[in-house]
């Protein structure tokens, strides 16, 4: 049995909208889906009527299996020290969160907030917010049967797998919020993704994958970049991983770098296409 492959819409968030894009996809063979919620893609209050109702039949009707829904980092920031940012952070993934909720999606990806570069607020306020926000959160999609996904990224205040690890140990001894790991990420944060693996086992629910290097922070095709894949799949048999893997590619030419990474990776222990 091979790992899993689902994908990720981010290519398409301008040029599809959800379902037309979930359509397209599975003339390429996936059938697994991420949705990343970003207008004119898809966005939570925008979908009404038919649409909300619906949506569960007419992806079985079509084959299709989301699941998680993401929300792209740049609008939202979980440990803002502008309370405003933060409450309309917590209200967007309220909303992801109930929707996930009524469209039997199991998951929700949340990035731990950004950090400047320059003059990050201190550490002690950095976990306060985030703890907070998490404990508002945890209601919500407790409530909804959602299990929140932390991810790893490299402009937040927890970038590796042992800092989210800590965090999460924290403030949810309980195990009730989970990881999401992304290779890439890890990989330009300076961890050996394999390691992270290792260290998230006990909270690993996806991963998400993407190739880059170290010069540039990319989330290009497999092969394309640095990552040891290899590597990478015998992380995952030796934590016994088999869930999801999320193909997090951002291309222009999503047509082409999506099937050619989903091939690559075939190679390596994933699976491969199916019947679109």
């Amino acid at each position: 049995m091979g790992f899993p492959i689902a994908v990720n819409t981010y290519s398409y968030i301008y040029s599809h909208d959800w379902m037309g894009c979930m359509r397209h996809l599975s003339g390429l063979g996936f059938c697994d889906f991420e949705l990343l919620f970003n207008p004119p893609h898809i966005w939570a209050p925008e979908i009404e009527g038919e649409a909300r109702q619906g949506w569960m039949r007419q992806c079985a009707d079509e084959g299709f299996r989301v699941h998680s829904f993401n929300l792209p980092i740049m609008d939202h920031n979980i440990t803002s020290p502008v309370a405003e940012m933060r409450r309309f952070t917590l209200d967007r993934f309220r909303e992801l969160i109930a929707l996930a909720g009524a469209w039997g999606v199991p998951r929700v990806v949340l990035v731990p907030g950004k950090v400047s570069p320059l003059f990050p607020a201190p550490k002690d306020s950095l976990r306060g917010w985030f703890a907070d926000g998490m404990a508002e959160l945890g209601v919500a999609a407790e409530a909804a049967g959602v299990k929140i996904l932390v991810e790893n990224v490299p402009m937040t205040f927890m970038p590796k797998a042992g800092d989210i690890m800590t965090e999460l140990d924290r403030i949810d001894p309980d195990g009730k919020i989970g990881v999401i790991y992304d290779v890439a990420n890890g990989f330009f944060a300076g961890e050996d993704p394999a390691e992270g693996l290792r260290i998230v086992k006990d909270r690993l629910d996806l991963v998400h994958l993407s190739d880059t290097g170290l010069d540039a922070w990319k989330h290009d095709p497999i092969g394309q970049g640095d990552i040891d894949f290899a590597a990478v799949a015998a992380a995952l048999h030796e934590v016994a991983y088999w869930g999801p893997s999320v193909l997090e590619v951002i291309s222009t030419n999503p047509d082409v770098d999506l099937p050619d990474s989903r091939a690559r990776l075939a190679a390596l222990g994933w699976d491969g296409a199916e019947d679109g």
